[in-house]
């Protein structure tokens, strides 16, 4: 098994405006000048690294462009070159530089405004509402590439280190960032496409991924000045899964077997079986009496099914998305469901068990929105009701009063 990346419960509908309160945060974003965009052979951003000066920032056309964000570029830089200098020769370097910025800024080829928007809307809609907010409040950089990894919005240290991942949450050393890859351009359609990646696969998978990596910031612990002290997921930070993460896992984990073992009892494999049969009858344009008797059985079972499932308490897995093959695809969310519960990676390994585990329960945490994203609220709830609980009822509120505690802070 393996993460699905190619499915979503609903398309955001990122050519139109969202509804309000979605559209005035991804807007606000856009004009915070911290969204970098890496796509093909447009970009909105350039890295600006000095070495012998330990510099390596990155820029928006927005940010040196803006008065107010001009300000604030100057001083990110002028505060790097302090740690070195004295006020005088940072403040002299930092005009320099920020010449050299402009530089390069013109060398690039900017990203289209309405790709800016759309891809804004997307990362928006990837988590709820009150964790998109506070990575903005918290000046996070936003950093999305239509490549098959992250490399390409990063510097050579940092891709020699995790440049070959699908996203990544990054804090610490002065930096808080999220990282995002599409495996292509999200917003080609028909023709338009270079490959199998680009348009809907490439939306669902930055939704998908941004859901993931943002889940890792929405999981962290902000004491009352906004500082993250842990995380709700994992005890000392990642020395070892928190009470009600790791029991709520375990819960959740044999919960998601059960029901899919009762599935299997009910007929679940074997009317995708005959929907495999009745999609070969449909690729091949064959209407006849053996394709009709493969809709109506196939058909007439799903009903049942569902019925069943729906008597038994498991109601909430018949509310994934509608689909022409449906049992076909309930087989797919299982598996991705159970493969998300348990998630594994060699980068998880620890010598120590219960350290291992806890990486296993943050990740699995964070995941919780990303599997919303592909799947709904009703079935995700329904097969993981505990990390469910843990992160819309204590994560995301938590998220939503840090967010009050930094409007309400003198400014």
């Amino acid at each position: 098994m393996s993460n699905v990346y190619d499915v979503l419960f609903k398309q955001p509908k990122v050519h139109k405006k969202l509804g309000k309160e979605a559209e005035a945060l991804a807007q606000t974003i856009i004009a915070s000048g911290r969204m970098r965009l890496d796509a093909d052979d447009e970009t909105n951003f350039t890295r600006f690294q000095m070495p012998q000066e330990r510099i390596n920032l990155t820029f928006t056309f927005r940010e040196m462009a803006e008065p107010e964000l001009i300000k604030e570029s100057h001083a990110r830089m002028k505060a790097v070159l302090l740690e070195r200098h004295s006020e005088k020769a940072a403040q002299s370097m930092t005009d320099d530089y920020m010449k050299m910025v402009n530089a390069n800024l013109k060398k690039r080829r900017p990203v289209l405004p309405k790709i800016e928007v759309m891809m804004a809307r997307a990362f928006v809609s990837c988590n709820a509402l009150p964790v998109i907010r506070l990575i903005h409040l918290e000046k996070a950089e936003i950093y999305l590439s239509y490549g098959h990894t992250v490399s390409d919005v990063m510097d050579i240290a940092t891709w020699q280190q995790v440049g070959e991942s699908n996203g990544l949450q990054a804090v610490g050393a002065g930096e808080n960032a999220v990282y995002v890859s599409c495996g292509g351009h999200p917003f080609l359609e028909g023709e338009e496409r270079n490959h199998s990646g680009d348009g809907f696969p490439a939306l669902a998978r930055c939704m998908i991924i941004a859901g993931q990596e943002t889940g890792h910031n929405g999981d962290m612990i902000r004491n009352e000045y906004g500082q993250w002290i842990g995380r709700y997921s994992a005890s000392n930070w990642d020395r070892a899964p928190s009470d009600i993460a790791g029991k709520g896992r375990r819960r959740d984990a044999k919960r998601c077997d059960h029901i899919y073992k009762e599935a299997r009892r009910f007929g679940l494999h074997r009317i995708a079986e005959w929907e495999r049969h009745l999609k070969f009858y449909h690729d091949n344009k064959l209407n006849n009496m053996r394709s009709r008797w493969a809709w109506t059985k196939s058909r007439l079972a799903w009903q049942i099914l569902k019925i069943i499932m729906r008597i038994r308490g498991f109601k909430g897995i018949t509310k994934i998305q509608k689909d022409r093959y449906p049992a076909t695809l309930m087989v797919k969310f299982f598996r991705d469901q159970i493969f998300n519960l348990y998630p594994q990676h060699e980068a998880y390994t620890r010598s120590d068990p219960l350290a291992q585990e806890a990486i296993v329960v943050i990740e699995a945490v964070a995941r919780v929105p990303q599997q919303v994203v592909k799947w709904g609220h009703e079935a995700v709830r329904t097969t993981e009701p505990a990390l469910y609980r843990l992160y819309y009822g204590t994560i995301v509120p938590a998220c939503e009063k840090a967010n009050r505690r930094y409007q309400q802070s003198p400014k």
